[in-house]
């Protein structure tokens, strides 16, 4: 007697990408690879194997090859601390074309480096990243670094006032997708800021700009404007973020959103 044909399980996607699981089209072991990728960050620019296994929920022999084969492409660089390893130039390489094609950088950098002088503060263009902001242009009037907000980092789409502006340049639709999206798959984020973030959305209207005072770093307040859709349709929001001084929401209202504001209608 033939034994019954075995089907095989579905495979396990990465977390935070279960809506594919079963999708025979979804390559499990590129999403993978990707993951591990993601997992390095300006705080932790070195992982080693353990570390990215527990990250990715993987075993630490899957783990192994996926690291090994990212070496190999350049993706990732061994370091002198054996077993580890860091981003690789293959990386870099990626993100310039990227980034070349939001031409709109180009004309708003001039004009950012100015309001960034005039304030005092760090101004910076963000788009989404999933369920994150990543900013693809900044400029800031000091050169002393105390957060991370250059170009390529990412930050919290619920906590902060870029976060919250971009969901104002997105669709109706889109923005209570992207709200249930946030309640389902992050809901720490969710529960740390949904106050503040629907409290940006409910008065918007009102005052043509959201804020975030304190929320993601204790000494850090700032102000956003949202761009609307630029290059590649993608929806942006323009911030102005401030270190080190008194916590004053209505001054974020009115003295810096409207000169984000102007800003924002010479570029479009």
């Amino acid at each position: 007697m033939l034994n019954p044909q075995r089907v095989a399980p579905p495979r396990r996607v990465p977390a935070g990408l279960e809506e594919y699981e079963g999708d025979r089209q979804f390559a499990t072991t590129l999403a993978r690879g990707l993951e591990l990728l993601r997992c390095f960050t300006p705080e932790e620019p070195i992982l080693g194997n353990k570390e990215l296994a527990q990250r990715l929920h993987l075993p630490a022999a899957t783990v192994s090859r996926l690291a090994y084969t990212l070496s190999c492409l350049g993706y990732l660089a061994p370091t002198e601390q054996y077993g580890k390893y860091q981003l690789g130039s293959a990386v870099l390489s990626l993100g310039h074309p990227v980034l070349a094609q939001f031409t709109l950088r180009r004309q708003a950098r001039p004009l950012m480096m100015e309001l960034a002088r005039s304030t005092g503060g760090t101004v910076s263009i963000g788009i989404r990243d999933r369920l994150s902001i990543v900013y693809i242009e900044s400029a800031r009037h000091w050169n002393r670094r105390v957060y991370p907000m250059e170009i390529g980092t990412r930050h919290s789409l619920a906590g902060t006032a870029v976060g919250r502006a971009l969901l104002m340049s997105c669709r109706p639709a889109e923005r209570e997708s992207l709200l249930n999206q946030l309640q389902v798959k992050q809901p720490e984020e969710w529960r740390r800021h949904h106050r503040g973030l629907t409290e940006g959305v409910r008065t918007y209207p009102r005052h043509g700009c959201c804020i975030s005072v304190g929320e993601i770093y204790p000494d850090v307040q700032a102000v956003a404007v949202p761009l609307g859709r630029i290059d590649r349709n993608e929806p942006a929001a323009i911030n102005c973020s401030f270190h080190g001084l008194p916590m004053d929401p209505d001054w974020l209202r009115r003295e810096i959103a409207p000169q984000l504001q102007a800003l924002v209608r010479q570029l479009t």
